[in-house]
């Protein structure tokens, strides 16, 4: 049987663990050649590794997508490897959660760099890359948080926000040029970044003592689980599938009917 993603390319930042990581693989197995772009270069070999021990094409690549060489560094390497890119996902991104009494500029100037001028430089590139060959797909990840407010978290909402606008702008200008752009907003996902760093942050913040803000959130997720970044995955090659060809410029909700719209 023909996989889904046969013959394709696809470049993943912040694919060394989380929701990158589960991905990339979803999209190897899926007979994409995938290069795994990363800061932590040591964490994109170990999947990279995975996925070609797994009888898959994959790369590492050290990506630090606030620098604008590093990310058309990471297209050329894609290229080089195994030619031209027909899909990018835009998912490297931080937390954090602080009141904004407390919040510095030093760390809402870092989270903008990495969350939102990272994202847009992706797209960028891709465009560049894409636009020459009428054909492309690029998918932001954006959050729950791109769509609602969160208590202690202004500055992530914010930076999400303007992913959702990046995807929607950037959706209008290049439809007629044969590329879509997507978002997708998952919400309390599994992973190092909600378990060692949101997590504790909020709880203090909100002043728990007998239950996490981890806990709190997951009990009030209407599906009645916590998410996995396969479930995100999932999404993600559901858009990045020729049966979604006609969609661009939404940003899905990946959340367990926490937002419903």
């Amino acid at each position: 049987m023909a996989k889904g993603l046969g013959g394709k390319v696809a470049v993943i930042t912040g694919a060394g663990r989380g929701i990158g990581q589960a991905i990339a693989e979803r999209f190897a197995a899926e007979g994409a050649a995938v290069l795994v772009a990363d800061v932590d270069v040591e964490a994109a070999e170990v999947v990279a590794g995975g996925i070609v021990s797994a009888g898959g094409s994959a790369r590492a690549q050290a990506a630090d997508v606030r620098n604008p060489a590093d990310i058309s560094a990471m297209f050329d390497a894609a290229e080089a490897a195994f030619g031209p890119v027909d899909i990018v996902v835009n998912n490297a991104g931080i937390g954090g959660a602080t009141s904004i009494l407390d919040q510095t500029v030093d760390d809402w100037d870092n989270m903008f760099a990495i969350n939102v001028r990272g994202v847009f430089l992706g797209v960028q590139e891709a465009t560049r890359r894409m636009l020459p060959r009428g054909s492309g797909l690029i998918i932001n990840l954006a959050s729950a948080a791109g769509k609602i407010g969160r208590p202690y978290m202004t500055c992530y909402c914010a930076g999400k926000h303007a992913v959702v606008g990046i995807t929607r702008a950037a959706a209008m200008e290049l439809a007629p040029h044969g590329v879509r752009v997507v978002a997708l907003c998952p919400g309390i996902v599994d992973t190092r970044l909600w378990r060692e760093d949101l997590n504790p942050d909020l709880t203090e913040l909100e002043g728990r003592e007998d239950e996490s803000a981890w806990d709190v959130r997951v009990a009030n997720i209407p599906i009645g689980r916590h998410q996995v970044a396969e479930d995100v995955a999932n999404a993600a090659y559901m858009l990045a599938s020729d049966d979604a060809s006609y969609i661009t410029g939404i940003s899905l909700s990946v959340d367990g009917g926490m937002v419903l719209h």
